[in-house]
């Protein structure tokens, strides 16, 4: 029933991916990927503020794997779209056997398994073709095999971890040590020389690994502060692309996808968004109630084979809270806190509801409540189907693909800049450099969101198509080729609602459409649809300097 839930996902994600839109990608795989024209042309958007940052923001590992895949004739988008076929399987095999490190019961590993397996499918990661999606397998393997006192499979998960997503490496590793050194709550460790040895070298490799990561985007810095983020419009904005505030404008301490601590299982956004309880309820109740029902049973001498993994969860909860306090209090500088707690605490926090259920459920069917115990059952086998039958595969595509065609032909030495929703997908699909973009535009790094905002910036001045000699310096200074609007856009001078959540205001710009005449008559070339339009910037920047532009037609 496992293999079959996890096949239903696999081939509803295939379909999303591989037999649909000609330009499907992963969502984020957008970011990751735009600099990957280089791998098979070193020389490829030299100079390009979003290829040179994206290709330093991808882990070694990343990239080692990218470019492996493309020595065997795998271009990097197939191979990072086919990554999710690899990683469900791998994720799905160990959460059966963290499932098993907890109970030998098949029915009880069964619905523990399906439950964080489900919970993954419904979190952005496992497909989306980025580091986090490979870290999802890894992080498994690591619980495993703490949880079962494999300590070299444990240390190997933490090292890979550490080269391909450091964040929740370290929260893993906390785990790590409170199991090394058998903590007893309260206050009670017991320990010798060498366990303190092998914990000291782990703790110095994985640590190593990830300042190593956090030192290659050091010239991308200064790292934000949480002071710096509350004055950033597209963090501090509710409906903005890297919001952390909730509807009132505080900062999303206990439950937000980017700075929260409870796993966001049920999109939740806020501290007084009623869905956090429901996200405590799935994940954090549960491993409280197993991890005191473990202390019950210690005390009554009651422990069966393997019991001692249920002190597990009340380690993980404990580094959890001590490292996500770690991250918040220097929020930004070691990465986006909620990546030290929801990971971890979403993959136990589902296992521990598994486990609950399939016990209360086994109590039901064996004593006086049958009947409602059956109703359970199918209620349960039926919102386990849909869970499966609905996985998130963050797979998109652009609106138009003529526009992608279309720039897709033009050299590939093209640059491009303009407001259209489009233009995330062009470093990607068409491997040309694009000035800005609203997916790329990512505010943890000061220096890279400054030169970012400055291109939006400049992109909304070119839509002034007035031939001015300030128009002029821009397309210069940015080396334009190809300029791409969206058509509503020039006619209403309203930028479209993607760059209105990541810009700050002004929204607007006189609309500019009738100047598409005066740009024809001066020899641009100039290509329309009723959605966007796109202008060959060639007549400006390298014709005739006795040419005037007809003034009396803008």
């Amino acid at each position: 029933m496992f293999a079959a839930l996890n096949a239903l996902a696999l081939f509803l994600y295939w379909r999303a991916a591989f037999a649909g839109e000609k330009w499907a990608v992963p969502n984020d795989a957008r970011q990751f990927l735009s600099w990957t024209a280089r791998i098979s042309d070193p020389g490829a958007m030299q100079g390009n503020v979003l290829a040179d940052y994206w290709q330093q923001t991808a882990p070694l590992f990343y990239r080692a794997l990218l470019y492996a895949s493309y020595a065997v004739g795998i271009e990097p988008l197939v191979m990072m779209k086919s990554l999710g076929l690899i990683v469900l399987p791998a994720s799905a095999y160990f959460a059966w056997r963290l499932a098993s490190a907890f109970t030998a019961d098949p029915f009880a590993r069964y619905l523990a398994s399906s439950c964080v397996i489900g919970a993954i499918l419904h979190i952005d990661a496992v497909f989306s073709g980025t580091p986090r999606a490979i870290a999802v397998p890894l992080i498994l393997m690591t619980l495993y095999a703490i949880a079962s006192e494999r300590r070299i499979l444990a240390v190997t998960g933490l090292l890979l971890q550490a080269v391909v997503y450091p964040a929740p490496a370290i929260t893993c590793l906390a785990i790590y040590a409170l199991d090394m050194l058998r903590w007893n709550p309260p206050f009670t460790l017991a320990w010798d020389a060498r366990r303190v040895t092998v914990l000291v070298l782990t703790t110095l490799a994985v640590v190593t690994a990830g300042l190593i990561f956090k030192e290659g985007l050091a010239g991308w810095g200064p790292a934000l502060r949480l002071d710096e983020a509350l004055h950033i419009y597209s963090m501090t904005n509710f409906d903005g692309r890297s919001t952390i505030v909730g509807a009132d404008g505080s900062v999303a301490w206990l439950c937000s996808r980017r700075i929260g601590f409870l796993p966001a299982i049920v999109n939740c956004r806020g501290n007084d968004d009623p869905r956090l309880l429901l996200n405590f309820a799935v994940t954090i109740a549960p491993m409280i109630a197993l991890a005191i029902a473990y202390q019950k049973r210690a005390k009554q001498g009651r422990l069966a084979s393997g019991a001692k993994a249920w002190r597990f969860f009340l380690y993980t909860l404990v580094a959890a809270l001590l490292c996500y306090i770690f991250a918040a209090s220097i929020a930004f500088s070691v990465h986006l806190p909620s990546r030290y707690s929801q990971p971890v605490l979403a993959i136990m926090g589902m296992l521990a509801l598994g486990l609950c259920m399939a016990g209360l459920l086994k109590r039901a069917l064996a004593g006086s409540f049958r009947v409602p115990g059956i109703i359970l059952a199918m209620v349960l086998a039926l919102g386990l189907i849909a869970t499966f039958a609905t996985p998130q595969t963050t797979i998109v595509s652009p609106r138009n693909g003529d526009l992608i065609a279309l720039i897709s032909a033009t050299p590939r030495t093209t640059h491009v800049a303009g407001i259209e929703q489009d233009l995330d997908f062009v470093p990607l699909l068409t491997s040309r450099a694009l000035l800005a973009s609203t997916e790329h535009d990512i505010p943890y790094h000061r220096r890279y969101h400054q030169l970012n905002q400055a291109g939006l910036r400049a992109s909304m001045r070119m839509a002034t198509l007035d031939g001015s000699p300030a128009f002029r310096r821009l397309l210069k200074r940015h080396d334009t080729d190809l300029l791409i609007f969206d058509r509503a856009f020039l006619s209403t001078g309203i930028l479209p609602q993607k760059y209105r959540h990541t810009m700050p205001p002004p929204h607007r710009i006189k609309p500019s459409i009738g100047k598409l005449q005066a740009i024809r008559a001066f020899g641009c070339r100039v290509v329309e649809t009723r959605r966007w339009i796109a202008i060959f910037t060639g007549c400006f920047r390298h014709g005739s300097r006795s040419a005037k532009f007809p003034r009396f037609l803008a």
